[in-house]
């Protein structure tokens, strides 16, 4: 890339030029600041005629790049990143799911020559600045991202894993298609005669809460069955929210939960209510991990692969940084049901 990030200069260049950074080129242009930088950058899906004007706004303006970031984006430094944003809310929630992406991604990274580092995470993304990172891996991305924002402002190339919701064309993503994996659990429970079948996530508005949730809502509708629903917030105790679903007079008979570490934490409500499981209780969780089978009985999982992903994301971030993706790419990962005690006929 040319350039990482601009400079705002009030003073006049040759010509009495007026100065501007990156923010006056996207007004002037009537584009966001990603777009304009996509375009200043010759990167992202931008039409040529939206490139043309950006282009033609920071000719007539004077923009210019930060000379250190140019000089940083002319000869690649082999360094990458990776970082996770629910760790900005109080700790990440599955742990194991994180620590198999990371360890996948150094090793794929390692074998194309590259090191990987892992970037404290932030909301404005200021660790980033004194990084000189070739391409950056996000885990988990907020809807509305600050973060990426920043990132594509500086010129840094992305490959999420999950996606912000809000900008799924923007960057490059590699995810399970969750959907799916959550109408194979409903499926599951369905089949072993559940009919009151409660969903438990999180309020995060990441991708794969609200890709449950739109799944569970559409696969409950499509049946004629209750919508039971309960969502823990950043920070909160899931067990409060898994009490509230289970200590009622007419509880669910199932429990999908995204999270793994909820689906822990309910099968302890479970067990101070009195409740068996599977006997008066079926559950299933959204994601495999030491919480899943350490649990009492075993809990019922679907194993995402993470290993599969952080490769996945760590090649696709390789091949961007060497300019071999043309555009936005999507690279979905195959999910399994792992059927366990919580689940009846397992």
């Amino acid at each position: 890339m040319a350039e990482l990030t601009g400079e705002k200069d009030t003073g006049t260049a040759s010509g009495n030029k007026p100065k501007g950074g990156l923010r006056e080129v996207a007004r002037l242009a009537g584009v966001s600041v990603t777009t304009a930088s996509h375009a200043l950058n010759g990167v992202g899906r931008v039409g040529a005629d939206t490139r043309a004007r950006v282009l033609a706004v920071a000719e007539e303006i004077g923009y210019r790049a930060n000379p250190s970031a140019r000089g940083l984006r002319r000869a690649r430094t082999g360094l990458l990143g990776i970082t996770h944003r629910t760790a900005i809310e109080g700790g990440i929630t599955d742990i194991e799911y994180f620590v198999k992406i990371v360890n996948a991604a150094t090793w794929t990274a390692l074998s194309h020559g590259y090191s990987l580092v892992l970037v404290p995470p932030s909301l404005d993304g200021r660790p980033f600045d004194d990084l000189p990172l070739d391409g950056t891996i996000v885990i988990d991305p907020l809807t509305g991202d600050p973060l990426l924002t920043r990132l594509s402002q500086m010129g840094v190339p992305v490959v999420t894993t999950g996606r912000d919701l809000e900008r799924r064309d923007e960057f490059s993503w590699v995810d399970n298609e969750l959907s799916t994996c959550a109408i194979a659990a409903l499926d599951h429970l369905e089949s072993t005669g559940a009919r009151r079948i409660a969903l438990l996530t999180g309020s995060t508005g990441q991708s794969y809460d609200q890709d449950a949730k739109a799944a569970y809502l559409a696969w409950t509708k499509e049946r004629g069955l209750p919508q039971i629903t309960a969502e823990a917030a950043p920070g909160t105790d899931a067990a409060q929210a898994a009490r509230e679903l289970l200590d009622c007079a007419e509880r669910p008979d199932a429990l999908y939960v995204v999270l793994e570490k909820f689906g822990f934490a309910a099968a302890g409500v479970c067990r101070q209510l009195g409740l068996r499981i599977p006997e008066d209780v079926q559950v299933v969780v959204g994601a495999d991990g030491e919480f899943a089978r350490q649990a009492d009985p075993r809990l019922t999982a679907l194993d995402l692969h993470p290993e599969e992903i952080g490769r996945e994301a760590a090649e696709l971030l390789i091949r961007t940084v060497e300019k071999k993706v043309v555009g936005v790419e999507r690279r979905l990962v195959a999910a399994r049901l792992l059927e366990r005690g919580s689940t009846r006929g397992a």
